[in-house]
């Protein structure tokens, strides 16, 4: 009898614990096996765990509210993501459209030195996106499960998936 909030937020939990274990052992991995020079450690691992949960969430709401066509947008945005946060090319050399420094920026500042506005600043940009998978898994899946439900049992029936 769980109404759909709480089986939102339950099932999160897990990925939610998954996630933050993921932050925690490459925060770890970063300052005490490849020894990085973090002058703000304590802030580095908060910024990760930010982001962590801003990436989880995201994946979250999306293949949830949306199925397979939710996991292939997640997908989508992982490769952008990869690629705008200067990831395979410095991001100087992106087009604007792949810019998405906002995590990468914020870890900059804990490990170079920090600018305490422009983190908040970049830690800001990162929350719109809690908000916009907020929206889309609490708001927008509502209307969707039973479209999502029909277009799951269509793919059962032709035997593909």
């Amino acid at each position: 009898d769980a109404r759909p909030h709480q089986l939102f937020w339950g099932r999160y939990l897990i990925f939610f614990l998954l996630s933050q274990i993921q932050v925690l052992v490459i925060v770890l991995g970063d300052l005490y096996i490849l020894k990085i020079q973090c002058l703000h450690p304590f802030v580095f691992w908060a910024v990760g765990a930010m982001t962590g949960l801003t990436f989880s969430i995201l994946i979250y709401s999306l293949t949830i509210s949306f199925g397979d066509i939710g996991k292939a947008l997640a997908v989508v945005i992982m490769v952008l993501q990869i690629a705008g946060s200067g990831g395979t090319y410095p991001i100087e050399a992106l087009p604007g459209f792949f810019t998405f420094p906002y995590a990468i920026n914020a870890m900059r500042e804990c490990i170079g030195g920090m600018y305490h506005e422009d983190l908040f600043i970049y830690l800001s940009e990162l929350s719109i996106f809690i908000a916009v998978a907020l929206v889309i898994g609490l708001i927008i899946r509502k209307p969707f499960i039973r479209i999502m439900h029909f277009i799951e049992k269509r793919m059962e029936d032709t035997d593909m998936m």
